[in-house]
């Protein structure tokens, strides 16, 4: 049986070649390596398939059966894509190294670390994003977070923003950005306080990095993201949290929530539904928890009895 090397060979139908010997399109699946014409029987071969002997069904599972290392991250300075010699010990057989070649190793550990941080642009990249990570880990964010905290970082180090800037200033402003476009529920007090840094400066680096790299205003995460926070932290009745977001979700008048901290907001709903449902619930918690103070979880609730009706309703029991 006669075979001719074919190329172009698509999936669709519509990209079929046509038989050399009687004209008739060909019929069967070019990725295992053959089509056949159906009236005449002439075979074709295809290039072999160079993808993967595995399929999967996501990008995680994906990501946890290729064989090829770790995929590529904004998160380091040369996006992960060097290697680095481990402090095993042990070859490649899992035998201890003699006391000479451990020398030895050593040194090229050294100059291979010295290697990958050749330039002072690359140096203050590392030693940025190094305590980003460490930021990041502290305020137990998810990897997105400090994906996008990295992004925000290099756009800005490119415009040059962040020269003759504070190293920590900017990476707690960048994080604390990057919390907000992701939609997690973290205050600007809780990064300033992780950053070991008071609540003013982090919010003058934020206000620079927003308005020379972002552009446009990326509004706070919602109020229902903070009751969630809130009822998780203080450790309350779901009863009360699932009331929370109901009032939360009614009371969408830009009188109370123009302006207004989600934080507080959300101390708010949580207290008035705490009074509801009898859970005796104190206000001074209530506003720790939240981060606010008692006069704000006050005002708030002010502003939500005066504009809205709380009818509870009580239904017989059978």
């Amino acid at each position: 049986m006669k075979l001719v090397s074919l190329y172009g060979v698509g999936r669709d139908d519509s990209f079929r070649t046509a038989c050399p010997v009687c004209g008739n399109t060909l019929i069967g699946d070019a990725e295992k390596g053959e089509e056949v014409c159906p009236l005449c029987g002439y075979v074709t071969s295809a290039p072999a398939d160079s993808g993967p002997e595995w399929k999967a069904m996501d990008m995680e599972e994906k990501n946890r059966r290729v064989r090829v290392g770790a995929p590529t991250t904004l998160a380091l300075h040369d996006m992960g894509l060097t290697t680095e010699i481990g402090r095993s010990g042990r070859d490649s057989r899992g035998k201890y190294l003699d006391p000479s070649m451990r020398t030895n190793m050593e040194k090229l550990r050294k100059w291979q670390s010295r290697s990958r941080t050749s330039t002072s642009e690359e140096r203050g990249l590392s030693n940025v994003l190094g305590k980003m990570g460490e930021l990041c880990s502290a305020l137990n964010l998810p990897d997105n977070v400090k994906e996008t905290a990295a992004k925000i970082y290099r756009d800005s180090a490119k415009r040059k923003v962040a020269k003759s800037k504070s190293i920590i200033g900017m990476t707690a402003a960048t994080v604390y950005l990057a919390c907000r476009k992701c939609g997690v529920s973290r205050t600007l007090k809780e990064v300033a306080r992780a950053a070991n840094m008071d609540k003013g400066s982090v919010a003058r680096y934020f206000r620079l990095v927003l308005k020379e790299v972002e552009k446009e205003y990326v509004p706070p995460p919602s109020v229902e993201k903070y009751i969630s926070k809130l009822v998780n932290t203080a450790k309350i009745d779901p009863k009360v949290e699932r009331l929370a977001l109901s009032l939360a979700g009614r009371a969408t008048d830009p009188k109370i929530t123009s302006g207004k901290a989600p934080a507080g907001l959300a101390a708010a709903y949580v207290y008035l539904s705490s009074v509801m449902y009898g859970a005796h619930l104190p206000q001074r918690e209530v506003a720790e928890f939240a981060e606010v103070t008692e006069v704000t979880v006050r005002n708030r609730c002010r502003d939500i009895l005066e504009n809205f009706v709380i009818r509870q309703e009580f239904s017989p029991a059978k």
